[in-house]
């Protein structure tokens, strides 16, 4: 176990190393970005180096100390005073808006809950629910998705949801011990169960708080930023999977993501109880307001409540199949909205540099540069070539990630079709803005191409490309092509190559501004 942790340590600080120097990367990117398209220096204030408030957080002391550090720890675990160092608190922003705190656990520390939770979940495995699809070493998203396809309407569906409130930092310690000591529940060794509820109980505090050990204690939830987190958010929802399973049988729950379905609004009724009855036993609660509850799911309308379509992990699910829900079109709209402003707007405030666009000339490389991060954010960094040559000739792709490999189990594309003429017209809109700018403000125009040759590249001269003309792909990418090629890579070699988002992460269009 010593030499588990010890290497443990050591690739959780490899990894820290990779962070920071991609950290600096993207702040020289951008730097020389800024100075390229204002022909302005960038100003200074990017940062200088991590400063850390414990020395188990830098990398550098740990890569060095790892075999000593692994050998206090475990000898720690072993006589029964392990607690882990503090760990900082942060706020980081939800893809759904508002907040949610996360704590940043020393090295040392969270290689040991990696260690201890790969361990648990292999052995629970078996134990853990059918139904459960979270943090399994052969499951994720794109396998709770596909058994929520299994359950397409065929005339009345009544799908049950409900949506816990602030499930991981609700989750009653006094509940998650209680699991943890029950072996019929779960199999774990008594240092593993030792370690387990010493993290329930953890202290943390905030960056300016750390200095002054001025630190406070977990009392409920469980410790995010931590993987043991993970282990212990599925066992706390384990006893619902059984009580749903002999209830219904039919339900689908990914972390604290559940949805349950039966035929008949008297069984939707007595499934519901069984979520009052689980949080009645575990000391969670039900977010009344979010909570979408019991619906039809029907193009008909039904003697209750009915709706068309319902949302699961990003997808939804109608008698069309599985599509994007609605909300996730305006998401997307949102961000490459906010894209383009990065690009082709947000830089005309500091300056201009003549050099990036000349209308006569034919040529704008800011808009270049736009339409190449839209295909990298959609196509996983695949190039147009790639899509093309893989849909009608059947190459063999490298990989399929990116936005649109999440969406290679979608059944319904025609909301990617809005998408599509959405993003031609708004890009179209913003050089029309964009241009008027560059009049007012700097006396020069850029290309104002119409939506034709924006989606054929036509707008681009070649002969102002200085490169190879075989590198550059001024078209714009399409959700649909992009579908279409991930639809057939998944059809035709399943999902092995296929990269799944993080839970709770968000897929395309991630810019740094």
């Amino acid at each position: 176990m010593k030499k588990e942790l010890r290497d443990e340590i050591k690739k959780l600080c490899r990894k820290a190393f990779d962070k920071q120097k991609s950290e600096i990367s993207t702040a020289n990117n951008y730097k020389q970005k800024f100075t390229t398209r204002t022909g302005l220096p960038a100003k200074d204030g990017w940062p200088k180096g991590p400063i850390y408030s414990h020395r188990h957080f830098d990398p550098s002391h740990c890569i060095k100390n790892a075999n000593v550090q692994a050998t206090a720890i475990w000898a720690a675990v072993l006589n029964g005073s392990y607690e882990p160092t503090p760990a900082i608190k942060y706020s980081i922003p939800k893809p759904t808006g508002g907040l949610r705190e996360i704590m940043a656990f020393s090295i040392p520390d969270a290689a040991l809950a990696n260690v201890l939770f790969r361990a648990a979940r292999v052995r629970n495995r078996k134990r853990m629910s059918p139904f459960s699809y979270a943090y399994q070493p052969d499951r994720n998203v794109f396998d709770a998705i596909i058994a929520l396809g299994q359950f397409k309407p065929d005339g009345k569906l009544i799908a049950v949801q409900i949506d816990f409130e602030k499930y991981f930092d609700s989750i009653p310690r006094n509940y998650l011990e209680k699991l943890l000591d029950d072996e019929g529940t779960v199999s774990l060794t008594p240092h593993e169960r030792s370690v387990f509820k010493t993290f329930l109980k953890h202290k943390y505090g905030a960056m300016g708080d750390f200095w002054k050990s001025n630190f406070q204690k977990r009392h409920r939830g469980t410790p995010q930023g931590n993987s043991i987190s993970l282990f212990l958010a599925n066992l706390a929802n384990d006893p619902l999977d059984r009580k749903l399973s002999r209830q219904a049988g039919r339900f689908v729950r990914f972390a604290d993501d559940v949805v349950a379905f039966c035929d008949r609004h008297e069984d939707a009724e007595l499934i519901s109880h069984r979520f009052d009855e689980h949080c009645g036993s575990s000391g969670l609660r039900i977010n009344r307001e979010k909570s979408p509850g019991i619906a039809a799911v029907s193009v008909n309308t039904q003697e209750i409540r009915t709706i068309p379509e319902f949302k699961y992990l990003g997808y939804s699910l109608s008698s069309d199949g599985l599509k994007i829900p609605a909300g996730k079109v305006r998401h997307y709209q949102q961000k490459f909205s906010r894209l383009s402003h990065i690009y082709l707007i947000q830089p005309l405030k500091f300056g201009f540099n003549p050099l990036r666009s000349s209308a006569s000339a034919g040529f704008d490389w800011d808009l270049l540069g736009l339409i190449s991060e839209t295909r990298r954010s959609m196509y996983g960094g695949l190039d147009e070539r790639d899509i093309q040559e893989f849909i009608w000739k059947g190459y063999r792709l490298k990989r399929m990630q990116g936005l649109m490999g999440f969406y290679c189990i979608l059944e319904d594309p025609r909301r990617l079709k809005i998408l599509d003429g959405w993003m031609v017209n708004h890009i179209r809109r913003t050089m029309v803005q964009r241009n008027k700018i560059l009049k007012r403000d700097y006396g020069v125009t850029c290309p104002t191409p119409s939506n034709s040759a924006l989606i054929s590249g036509s707008w681009l001269n070649l002969g102002a490309w200085t490169g190879d003309p075989e590198e550059v792909e001024p078209g714009l990418p399409s959700f649909v092509r992009g579908w279409r090629a991930a639809r057939k890579h998944y059809l035709t070699f399943g999902l092995e190559d296929v990269q799944p988002p993080e839970y709770g992460g968000d897929s395309g269009f991630n810019v740094v501004t």
